[in-house]
């Protein structure tokens, strides 16, 4: 089902409802052209992209994503949160949405886990990756958030503290990211750890995620990485994640953003869209 949603600067949105997988995913999307998924972190939305897409080259079609469980998505308690099937769940969503030809990726954290697993599994469905702020190695130690997140009880009572108390969930995230403009920090609580199913799936992603899952992923993605195009923006200022292994996607080329944090298509939506229109797959 698609319906058409009026958008800042008088532009405009499809939105498409579907069913993968048993979820209700629902979609929105701008553009004619080279079909592109673009896939946000946890606790995001789609929304996270409308900046991006608001500047992307128009020969695009852009299609924003709410992944299972956040947003106007559902994550129904069987559904598979494994790297094999997340790489299923797009390319069973490609075909949902009528896609018969290779698609271009945009990425960033948990959103890269989908992306980056898809690329491994399924190469000859991709045109290109481009990469923000995600882990797919397997040496990555998680950070104090994520590791709490995963002790049973311990995990509930955090992401239940943070649901109870916007103004200390709106500190972190600025801590975090002090670029971040406090509208979407304001917005983001209430589509994010102020929703309890958002908070559930929060547990169920960094539970069903341990660091030696990526062994052998790692290498098949690297070898893909070999002759797909691929594009890194990488925001520095991370505290999660190290620049360092923004450097470590094979032969992808790599945009450092030395002023800027995790949420680096937010942060700096002209300077992240600006790379990417000048990536080679987005000017074809």
């Amino acid at each position: 089902m698609q319906t058409m949603i009026a958008m800042d600067h008088q532009e405009h949105l499809f939105r498409n409802e579907l069913l993968v997988q048993g979820a209700k995913i629902v979609t929105y999307e701008r553009g004619q052209g080279t079909p592109a998924l673009l896939l946000h972190g946890a606790p995001d939305t789609h929304e996270m992209w409308v900046p991006v897409v608001e500047r992307l080259n128009e020969t695009i079609r852009a299609i924003m994503v709410d992944l299972p469980g956040f947003g106007e998505s559902t994550l129904p308690a069987d559904f598979d949160l494994s790297l094999d099937n997340m790489a299923d769940f797009v390319r069973d969503l490609i075909t949902a949405l009528g896609i018969n030809e290779p698609v271009i990726l945009i990425t960033t954290d948990f959103g890269g886990h989908y992306g980056l697993a898809f690329t491994a599994k399924y190469p000859d469905l991709v045109k290109g990756i481009a990469i923000s702020n995600t882990n797919f190695f397997h040496d990555y130690q998680w950070h104090p958030f994520a590791r709490m997140y995963r002790v049973p009880v311990l995990g509930e009572l955090l992401v239940g503290l943070a649901g109870r108390s916007k103004s200390m969930s709106s500190k972190a995230l600025k801590d975090a990211a002090p670029r971040l403009p406090d509208e979407y920090i304001e917005r983001s609580f209430e589509t994010g750890f102020g929703v309890p199913s958002v908070r559930k799936t929060m547990l169920r992603m960094y539970r069903a995620r341990a660091s030696k899952d990526f062994i052998g992923w790692e290498d098949k993605l690297l070898d893909v990485l070999e002759t797909k195009p691929a594009i890194v923006l990488w925001g520095d200022q991370d505290p999660f994640i190290t620049p360092a292994y923004g450097d470590r996607f094979g032969n992808a080329k790599v945009h450092h953003f030395a002023d800027y944090s995790h949420w680096l298509p937010v942060e700096a939506p002209d300077e992240y869209t600006a790379a990417l229109n000048g990536w080679s797959i987005v000017t074809e």
